[in-house]
């Protein structure tokens, strides 16, 4: 089979956020030793190589570095699986996966992390699968599991079927994602309608927040719980309609 030449870049740009309690500043540097068992560059190349196989691409190179007193970044430079075809012919002008951890003190009693994967992939799979292999999946030992998550999706160029007038679209349902009873969906789709632009955020149920939390800090109340979650609200996802939200207002 012969594949036609193909000038189209799929990129998903995701950023997670998650707080962790600091009930004394000098707890500050084995609280960073906590988030590191996580948010460290093993895991997360590990998480990148499987985006990878997902997105059906072939990694060409990859490397890491580790950022003193915290931060991860790394990058893979990636092509679309040729032994998908017989023969092919493509024209792959961007594709790569990096990520970087960046981590602030800004809130107080909370550190909170944020991690951005960026994903840009020449291959016809869909990358919007690759969602599925960051974040929270029991399956695999230390995922992620983030308070937020923002999602912005651009497509440039076109991926064509048989012909020029055979236009695929990356189509994909938020709600369709595994962990989706985990989370509040909000997007901002109904004011841009275009298949290239897609943007959602993801909020963790309070309830499942309140566990999480808890889980390591039994004392924490559901006040400063809540402090984090309005925080993360209004700093990364104040521009969406968070009026749907049932337990916005959950305080005890």
């Amino acid at each position: 089979m012969l594949k036609k030449i193909s000038n189209t870049s799929s990129t998903l740009i995701i950023n997670s956020y998650e707080g962790f309690y600091l009930n004394n500043p000098k707890d500050t540097l084995a609280i960073q030793e906590k988030i590191s068992k996580t948010y460290n560059s093993k895991n997360l190349i590990n998480i990148a190589r499987k985006i990878s196989q997902t997105i059906e691409t072939e990694i060409l190179h990859e490397s890491s570095h580790n950022f003193k007193p915290f931060g991860d970044s790394g990058s893979m430079l990636i092509q679309a699986d040729l032994s998908l075809y017989n023969s092919a012919t493509l024209h792959l002008e961007e594709s790569h996966i990096t990520f970087h951890t960046y981590i602030e003190d800004i809130l107080k009693n909370y550190l909170i992390v944020r991690l951005e994967f960026h994903i840009s992939s020449c291959s016809e799979a869909n990358v919007f699968h690759s969602i599925h292999d960051i974040f929270h999946n029991s399956a695999y030992y230390n995922s992620l599991f983030p308070d937020l998550v923002t999602i912005d999706y651009l497509r440039r160029g076109a991926k064509f079927g048989n012909h020029s007038g055979d236009i695929i679209n990356d189509d994909f349902d938020i709600s369709d994602i595994k962990f989706k009873n985990l989370y509040h969906i909000l997007s901002n789709n109904k004011f841009v309608n275009s298949p290239n632009t897609k943007n959602y955020v993801l909020l963790l149920n309070m309830k499942d927040m309140v566990e999480k939390l808890q889980a390591e800090n039994s004392f924490l109340s559901i006040r400063l719980i809540h402090q984090l979650r309005n925080f993360l609200l209004q700093s990364y996802a104040n521009d969406y309609d968070k009026r749907d939200l049932p337990d916005l207002e959950y305080i005890q």
